[in-house]
């Protein structure tokens, strides 16, 4: 558990929403969780962050700027009920309670789907779709249960919402996570739980930048009209939105951030 207070810029001294609330955002240690969770850090948040891996989490949260944040790391596996059970349990013990989830973490895949086996299927699915559905779940009965509301985040993705070869496991999970957000966004709305998602792109973490091959590369940014790919700032500011009383009337949505990609 940890609870920094010391070193670095304090990010609690520049938030512009003191106070915001409790956020638990799963697949924290790198890339996009990870500017999700340094954006909700800027605007008041405590954080329960996790990862399957909690010492390279630890040492994540170390090494980045969250000086002067409440902030704890979890080990979460998405396949497991009891570790779902115990990541929500932990949560809202240390911080006192959770105002948001942010279903971030999750599995890939890239194989024809006549190569795709049971396993690959069981893996990809039970992480990204599954694994999602039953921690929003886990979240939203603890807001029941503590009689406030809340808001449910989950990262789809264009995979989701058009056609790509190759990619038919990970396309289906991230459709799964959309349809989810229309379903339970009925279910839970006379709860004040908004349930979202957001869908961008292929995103230019650090990891992608090194491993994209230059003429992949060139072809995916020829399909999109602004001419450049999501950043994992732009996928943590539609987050930071989705979270925050600014959208208190929107509820069973996707928030495409994607340079156009999808409307071309």
């Amino acid at each position: 558990m940890l609870d920094h207070h010391n070193g670095g810029v304090n990010l609690a001294d520049r938030a512009d929403e003191r106070g915001a609330g409790r956020a638990l955002v799963t697949g924290a240690s790198t890339g996009i969780g990870l500017e999700i969770a340094l954006n909700l850090a800027r605007a008041g948040y405590k954080l329960a962050l996790t990862s399957r891996d909690t010492a390279r989490l630890e040492s994540v949260i170390a090494d980045q700027d969250f000086a002067g944040v409440t902030t704890i790391p979890i080990e979460l596996e998405l396949t497991s009920e009891a570790s779902i059970d115990n990541a929500i349990a932990t949560a809202t013990e240390f911080l006192g309670g959770l105002d948001v989830l942010v279903n971030n973490a999750a599995a890939a895949l890239v194989k024809p789907a006549v190569e795709v086996t049971w396993d690959d299927w069981d893996r990809v699915v039970d992480a990204n779709l599954k694994g999602a559905y039953f921690l929003s779940c886990r979240f939203a009965q603890h807001c029941m249960d503590a009689g406030h509301g809340g808001a449910v985040i989950s990262i789809a993705s264009t995979h989701g919402l058009l056609g790509f070869g190759g990619r038919t496991v990970y396309g289906t999970s991230k459709g799964g996570l959309i349809q989810m957000a229309r379903m339970l966004a009925i279910e839970w709305a006379d709860k004040d739980i908004r349930v979202n998602t957001v869908a961008p792109a292929t995103v230019m973490t650090e990891s992608r930048k090194k491993s994209l091959d230059p003429e992949a590369r060139k072809t995916m940014l020829g399909r999109i009209p602004s001419g450049r790919f999501p950043e994992p700032a732009d996928i943590a500011g539609a987050v930071r939105y989705l979270a925050s009383p600014d959208a208190g009337s929107v509820t069973g949505q996707t928030l495409v951030v994607d340079g156009g990609l999808s409307v071309a």
